[in-house]
């Protein structure tokens, strides 16, 4: 069976037009199937998701486990396509269109008069989209929960590493907040994600060289993939190369910008509605950087 991307991560195409690769699944979803590659971890999505990081957006409306694709199947990729033999799987690139999700490509961001009203925005979709268990209690009002007694203690320390541009100090900080929570991608992962996509956005925006930016976040990502799960490992180390999801894309060219309140809304409750869940912890994490603008320290 071969399916036809419609939309391609910019990064992912041009590797698979430079070589040929290979790799095994890794998780199999009804709405997405990742492989673990020599390139790194690679998506195939369906239209549940947006488009995200080194992936594919496939248009199919039913779900991807209706294929024989099991865990452990040898992944082929190369000439413009990803490839599952065993599975008689085939996502052919050829045909669809390509998105930069780098930070690097955001254009004509600035800090805005209305900044504060702007954050504002994103706080309140924490706040509609926050469960119980996430670490939306870190900005709002919500109870605590057992996650964040372990976390915020140990958020000063990587705000202050960020503001002192130290890469060392933030190895330390991120190895020891990685991987608290639970699942595949436990909540403090998507928080850090959220945190250095905030970070590269305002330095963007604040004319800093995108080389001092990825200093920091690939020594961020770095530290705290090695300190949780191979699958969100593959997230934040796709995180540390200043790249993000459409949707994160979106919301920080928004929120820097002078782009309507309504279109910044609709861009942070998508987030925080992910198909996965854990949307408002990667919110708590971009407001959290974003705010380090505005504060010695945005959890005091």
């Amino acid at each position: 069976m071969i399916e036809t991307a419609r939309k391609i991560c910019r990064r992912l195409h041009a590797y698979l037009r430079l070589s040929n690769y290979d790799g095994s699944v890794y998780a199999v979803y009804p709405d997405a199937v990742y492989c673990n590659t020599s390139i790194g971890m690679v998506a195939v999505l369906t239209n549940a998701h947006c488009l995200a990081p080194f992936s594919a957006i496939v248009p199919s409306t039913k779900a991807l486990t209706r294929y024989e694709i099991l865990e452990g199947q040898q992944v082929l990729l190369g000439n413009e396509r990803i490839e599952i033999p065993e599975a008689g799987f085939t996502v052919d690139f050829s045909q669809g269109t390509d998105y930069d999700l780098s930070l690097e490509s955001i254009r004509a961001v600035f800090l805005p008069s209305d900044y504060d009203i702007r954050l504002r925005h994103i706080l309140r979709a924490i706040e509609t989209n926050a469960k119980g268990d996430d670490l939306s209690p870190l900005v709002t009002d919500a109870k605590p929960n057992e996650y964040i007694e372990t976390v915020k203690p140990l958020l000063p320390k990587l705000h202050t590493a960020f503001r002192d541009r130290d890469p060392e100090a933030c190895s330390e900080a991120a190895a020891a907040i990685a991987g608290i929570g639970v699942g595949l991608i436990p909540s403090a992962d998507r928080l850090l994600c959220g945190y250095m996509a905030g970070y590269a956005g305002i330095s963007v925006a604040l004319g800093r060289g995108f080389n001092r930016v990825l200093e920091m976040t690939r020594a961020l990502a770095s530290a705290a993939a090695a300190h949780t799960t191979e699958l969100s490992g593959a997230f934040l180390l796709q995180s540390g190369e200043g790249m993000v999801n459409e949707d994160l894309f979106r919301l920080l060219r928004d929120v820097l910008s002078d782009a309507p309140y309504a279109s910044l809304t609709a861009d942070a409750n998508r987030i925080g509605a992910l198909p996965l869940g854990g949307g408002a912890d990667m919110l708590v994490g971009v407001y959290l950087s974003l705010s380090m603008i505005n504060s010695e320290n945005p959890l005091n």
